[in-house]
């Protein structure tokens, strides 16, 4: 007799579990608005530091360096992960 043969391991690497299911069938549009939330707070942060609102500026800069960062990270696992293209080619 054979013993089972069942795998228990995880599926999806460390990272690819970070992210929520429904993100991952639509993960470069995510990372896109994460990327224009970035755009978006750094420029407010640049009026806000035009404006003498040095505290907040830094704040809003730090804010959308980190979305810059976190749409880059998912724009590379959307670029490593295999094609889901159906049987139709679509």
């Amino acid at each position: 007799m054979t013993g089972p043969t069942h795998n228990t391991a995880p599926s999806g690497s460390g990272t690819q579990r970070l992210i929520t299911p429904s993100a991952h069938r639509h993960l470069r549009i995510v990372a896109g608005v994460r990327f224009a939330v970035g755009i978006f707070l750094a420029g407010f942060g640049a009026l806000m530091l035009s404006r003498g609102a040095d505290g907040l500026a830094v704040l809003l800069l730090t804010v959308a360096a980190v979305h810059f960062a976190w749409g880059s990270w998912q724009l590379t696992i959307a670029r490593s992960a295999p094609s889901r293209t159906g049987a139709c080619g679509r």
